[in-house]
């Protein structure tokens, strides 16, 4: 079942935010997302939404959840002898929740289309730009930091891919809380998106900075 806009949506809970552009791995073993996957995959497109928990836990039911969430693209699924699936799945499009429908049996929600904000003038596309140009300067620096102190030899892949926006591919590779990467997702403009993950990144610079002084 694709996710549409207007008609009740399937909805996956979880300690965290997933990223549009973002690969999720997923292990299904409560029957009631057994159920969910069973209906999802009778579509040729199967996804579901993905909603940050905002209180309580993952399993069991219970929780409280935000409104902003990303559809899940099921790319890969492998179901076990015991019942339990196992996913890949790709974070696409944004989505907002409208209405929170009972979980009959699992969390369903009424949704609509979250897209970015339009950018208007010059200025502000210039603006934009200038800021990715400034981020991505502040990242190379925090990875350069971290693999000079022996921590990980891994590299800022700055690559843009597709129509995701580039802040969504940078976030996703650095060691943000919930917090942040919910802020991210849930930023109505590419301008804004940007000034929080900026912020984001001198603050882990500083933490890992101080870590390094240890």
């Amino acid at each position: 079942m694709a996710v549409s806009p207007g008609s009740p949506t399937p909805m996956f809970p979880l300690g965290m935010a997933l990223l549009p552009g973002e690969i999720l791995p997923l292990q299904i073993f409560e029957p009631r997302y057994r159920e969910m996957l069973a209906e999802c995959l009778r579509s040729d497109n199967p996804s579901f939404g993905v909603v940050l928990i905002e209180r309580g836990r993952e399993l069991g039911g219970g929780d409280e959840r935000h409104s902003v969430a990303t559809d899940a693209n099921i790319v890969e699924h492998h179901i076990k002898d015991d019942g339990r699936a196992l996913l890949r799945c790709v974070g696409t499009d944004r989505i907002r929740v409208r209405e929170w429908l009972p979980d009959d049996p699992y969390p369903r929600a009424i949704v609509e289309d979250f897209p970015d904000e339009a950018i208007e003038t010059v200025g502000d596309s210039e603006s934009l730009e200038a800021q990715y140009t400034e981020v991505a300067a502040s990242i190379r620096s925090l990875f350069e930091l971290v693999r000079t102190a022996g921590r990980s030899d891994a590299v800022f892949d700055d690559t843009v891919y597709g129509d995701v926006d580039r802040s969504f591919g940078w976030a996703g590779q650095l060691p943000l809380g919930q917090a942040d990467r919910y802020a991210i997702l849930a930023a109505p403009s590419p301008l804004e998106r940007i000034a929080v993950l900026s912020e984001a990144v001198e603050s882990v610079s500083a933490a890992i900075q101080f870590q390094l002084m240890d």
